[in-house]
């Protein structure tokens, strides 16, 4: 019973920090005119799922001030990228169009959202240049591909139920996206870190030739914890 209770207790604060991070982005995407509000807004909205999860609370004001932080970055790091995937698409969806324009297209697609679920996470986590923000970000998904297919996995299944009961996307349209991304890319980032850790710990000279193929972060240079928008206040 006490079981049941605890999940019970637990699905329903995820269902409630995700009402919130729906009210959060919707807030800042129409503050920004939509097109230039909804990038800056999945920023915040990002922070302040890790916050969350992190057992801190989910403040107005704090969200804020990452929106206003990110406003014009984020239109270079997370809109820019999300337009090239509508151009994308677009050839995709195009009558008529070859083959040669098709198959680049879908493959530049798939890396481009792989990356774009990742940007949020981990422009939040590094401080990177701005132009750095999307490769580092594919190479993270590419590097952690089973995080990354379980991601789509879950958020393919989260559309389809969104989908046969379209009553939700109001509600919980982004904010269980959100939710899903933050927590798994935030893993990736933890695993990537900790590759960082043990590449750069002192080891003793081997006795041996050393086994080839061992796991290398792909994240190295530039990233050490991001101050962008000053330091997380405690809870």
């Amino acid at each position: 019973m006490d079981r049941i209770t605890g999940a019970l207790g637990t699905a329903a604060d995820l269902l409630l920090r995700a009402v919130l991070l729906q009210g959060l982005w919707l807030l800042g995407t129409l503050a920004g005119g939509v097109i230039l509000g909804w990038a800056p807004a999945t920023i915040a909205v990002t922070d302040a799922a890790a916050r969350a999860e992190r057992g801190q609370r989910i403040t107005l004001r704090r969200a804020a001030e990452v929106w206003r932080a990110q406003f014009w970055r984020s239109q270079l790091t997370l809109g820019a990228p999300a337009l090239l995937l509508l151009l994308g698409i677009g050839a995709l969806t195009a009558s008529g169009a070859p083959l040669a324009v098709r198959a680049p297209a879908a493959i530049g697609a798939i890396l481009l959202l792989a990356a774009l679920l990742h940007i949020p996470s981990v422009e939040l986590r590094h401080d990177l240049k701005a132009l750095d923000v999307l490769p580092r970000s594919a190479l993270l998904a590419l590097a952690q591909l089973p995080t990354t297919l379980l991601l789509a996995a879950v958020l393919l299944l989260w559309g389809g139920a969104a989908l046969s009961l379209p009553g939700l996307i109001p509600f919980l349209g982004v904010g269980v996206p959100v939710l899903l991304s933050q927590h798994l890319v935030g893993r990736s980032l933890d695993r990537n870190e900790q590759l960082l850790a043990d590449a750069e710990a002192p080891r003793p000279a081997p006795l041996s030739r050393s086994v080839e193929g061992a796991p290398t972060p792909l994240l190295r240079s530039g990233l050490s914890p991001s101050t962008r928008v000053g330091p997380t206040p405690s809870a």
